[in-house]
């Protein structure tokens, strides 16, 4: 497992211990700190590329919260995404997509993902933005979400096992298909 999902502390660190060593070798012109400062600039180069190729679980459950809020937008069967032992949720799924339609300016942010229980379980905290038209009511306009889904691995695949949507101003729970505040 890797031990960050975002390369730039270790870079920054890197960086730091370089110009520590930098400035030890231009005080005293010993060898050694300049091949340590060069070798710490060499390692921030090299960390990014392998902070790409290194993909973490928390990172593979977020792209797939991802692509199922891409899917839907795009009107995709989404039902795959949602655990066979979920009927309810399958249904919520299947009624919110026949009920709206989200419009090519969606934006997802703010994602803060927990791997529990070993790697079986996972939350993932998130907010979606998009102009949303309602079936029987029309455009409603730019539409504000905060939602939290749990998802369980199955047969290897992450799939959601629970919904709880948030209010994006106040945090407070409300129902998920319920208009956003303003």
């Amino acid at each position: 497992m890797w031990f960050t999902e975002n390369p730039w502390p270790p870079i920054i660190i890197s960086a730091l211990i370089a110009l520590v060593f930098l400035i030890m070798w231009n005080s005293n012109r010993r060898g050694i700190h300049l091949v340590i400062a060069l070798a710490f600039i060499g390692i921030c180069f090299l960390l990014y590329p392998l902070e790409r190729f290194i993909v973490t679980e928390g990172e593979r459950v977020q792209l797939r919260v991802e692509q199922l809020c891409y899917d839907f937008r795009d009107k995709k069967d989404i039902l795959g995404y949602v655990s066979d032992t979920r009927e309810d949720l399958k249904r919520l799924f299947e009624e919110a997509g026949h009920l709206i339609t989200i419009q090519s300016d969606l934006r997802l942010s703010d994602f803060n993902t927990r791997i529990m229980n070993e790697g079986q379980r996972a939350t993932v905290h998130f907010r979606a933005n998009a102009t949303v038209n309602v079936r029987d009511a029309g455009d409603v306009g730019y539409q504000p979400a905060r939602l939290i889904l749990t998802l369980e691995r199955e047969k290897g695949e992450w799939k959601i096992i629970e919904v709880e949507r948030l209010n994006p101003i106040n945090g407070k729970r409300m129902g998920t298909l319920e208009q956003s505040p303003g």
